[in-house]
This record gives C-alpha cells, structure tokens and sequence, in this order.
C-alpha cells in the first residue's frame, strides 16, 4: 500500500530528487553545528510542511489513521492537531538522527533520560543466542540503534531501500557512524539470508514489525479492525531460536530519550512454526497498540495502514 501511495509522475518525482537531493546534505552537515532549535525549525516549515501542503494525499492518510486510533472523525480538531504533531516529529526525527550519530558515545548516553528493562536485553545477550530487536516507526528507532551500536555492540538492521537515492546514501552514512550496519531486504527470500546467519551466531539485529512492505503480511487487530503485519521477524527467530525483545525509543518533551526493553518473545521449541510465529506476531501487535495508544504522535505511518476501504468508512 505505501508503495502505491508513492507513485507520482515523473515530474514530481524528478523534483523530490532535487527536492532531497539539496535538504538532506544540508540538514546533515548543519545537524552537527547549528543550534537544535534552528535545525528543528527548518526541517518543520522548509521541509516537512511544504511536503504535507504540496502532497495532501498524505496527510488524508495520516487523518485516517488517526481516526481510528483516536476514536474521532478525521475532520475533528484533535486528528487534525495530532496529525501535525506527527509530521513534525518526522521532521525533527531525521534531525536527532542525523545529529547524534555524529556526536561522540558519551554524548548520545548523555541524551537517554531513562532506560526501562535493560535486564531482559543482558539476560538476552547472556543466553549467547541471538537477539532481534523488534521496533516500530515510532520515535526515534535509528538513534535507538546507533545508541546500542556506539555503547554496546555492533547491530545489525534489516530495511527496505527508501525510493530517493540521497536518502538512502546519507542513512547508510550515518548509521555507519554508529556501527550500525544495514541488510536489506526486498520481496526474495534470499535476501534474510544474512540476517538469519547473524542471529544464529548469537549477533543483534534490530528489525521493524509495523509495515507490510511486500503485500504478505498476516492479518491482526489492531485498534479494533484487522490490519496487515510482517511475520518475517519471527519467522527468522522460530527458524534461529533467537530471542525476540520488543524495545521502543521514544522521544521525551524535552527532546531526550525514554528507552523501553520489553520481556521477550520466545518462538523456539516444539511445535508448528506457524502457530509460534503466529503467537508471537499476536503478542507484539498487542504490545504496540499500547504504545501507539499512549504516544499517537510519535508513530509515522503515511498511508492508510487499514487500507483504502477503512479510511473511506471512517471518513
């Protein structure tokens, strides 16, 4: 669905490469010198506010969205204001990103308020089988890895290709900065193949468990009507016995970070892969619609995530 949500003509596409082909450098090289305040700023009314205003499709989506999680029309005052919360948060996530993985391990410790369940993630690690972090798109998951990569050990992190080449450059650098190294992935199974080979031997990777990129996702619950989820993330753990821990990054009002480690998700042992698969995808939507419901603002998603026909219901 989001792919679909990304089609535009060739002109439009040819100016979003320039577009990102000028902000991105610049909010790169200006994240590490300028004061956070000016960087937020621009990157909300240079960059993402013209891209909600120009592209209203998404912003209709972000609405639709909302309206279910929040219970409310798309046209009431609370959607609308919590839309744009989002879309600023986007903006400032790429900003916190950009900045702290050039910042020094002491000074990105230095941004983490409070770590909640740090024992489940030692306890994992201390077993010597692999651990997956599963996350959302929801606060700040890339400053949540380049965190674990700069204090603790090097993380591995599966992702799709973003469809804007200077985006994808300048994400690689950056996570590199931080020993974070990606593998991506595409709609072969082939590609896990490198991600299976580093839970079996004991390593970390961190993958996302909110988006159905390649249309094969299982249908869950969430917030009270079915949606798409990946089962790949415990797939790869069922056929791995690693351990699944659900971990967020969440962003603090005062721009620092509140990092959560859940108790893991086990999808080792007997029995049909599918149904401990399908255990453990139940258990982690169920999970994150907690912390969609308490941080609504703070989980991107720009596209109908029910699809077409539940955002025209709810309109």
């Amino acid at each position: 669905m989001q792919f679909k949500m990304a089609g535009s003509p060739r002109a439009v596409q040819a100016f979003y490469r320039l577009y990102f082909g000028f902000w991105i450098p610049a909010l790169v090289w200006a994240a590490d010198w300028w004061p956070l305040w000016l960087m937020y700023w621009m990157a909300r009314w240079l960059v993402i506010a013209p891209f909600a205003l120009l592209r209203p499709k998404y912003m209709r989506a972000v609405r639709g969205n909302f309206a279910r999680i929040l219970g409310l029309p798309p046209s009431h005052r609370q959607v609308r204001r919590t839309a744009w919360r989002m879309m600023f948060e986007h903006a400032y996530h790429w900003i916190d990103f950009f900045r702290w993985s050039q910042r020094s391990e002491e000074a990105v410790a230095g941004s983490v308020a409070r770590v909640e369940g740090w024992e489940y993630f030692e306890n994992a690690r201390r077993s010597g089988r692999g651990t997956l972090l599963l996350t959302a798109h929801m606060g700040n998951p890339e400053v949540g890895a380049v965190a674990m990569g700069k204090s603790y050990e090097p993380v591995h992190v599966l992702y799709w290709r973003d469809r804007f080449a200077t985006a994808e450059e300048f994400r690689t650098r950056m996570r590199l900065k931080g020993n974070v190294f990606g593998i991506p992935v595409d709609a072969s199974p082939l590609s896990v193949v490198p991600a299976l080979r580093v839970l079996r031997e004991g390593g970390l990777l961190a993958a996302h468990g909110d988006r159905d990129f390649n249309d094969q996702g299982w249908p869950v619950s969430f917030f009270g009507a079915p949606a798409k989820f990946p089962p790949g993330p415990f797939l790869l753990a069922a056929h791995s016995e690693a351990v699944v821990i659900p971990m967020f990054f969440l962003v603090e009002p005062d721009r620092r970070f509140h990092v959560i480690f859940e108790e893991p998700i086990d999808c080792a042992g007997p029995g049909v892969v599918d149904e401990r698969v399908r255990a453990g995808l139940n258990r982690w939507v169920a999970i994150l619609e907690r912390y969609v419901r308490a941080y609504p603002e703070q989980w991107f998603c720009f596209y109908p995530f029910w699809g077409e026909e539940a955002a025209a219901a709810s309109a």
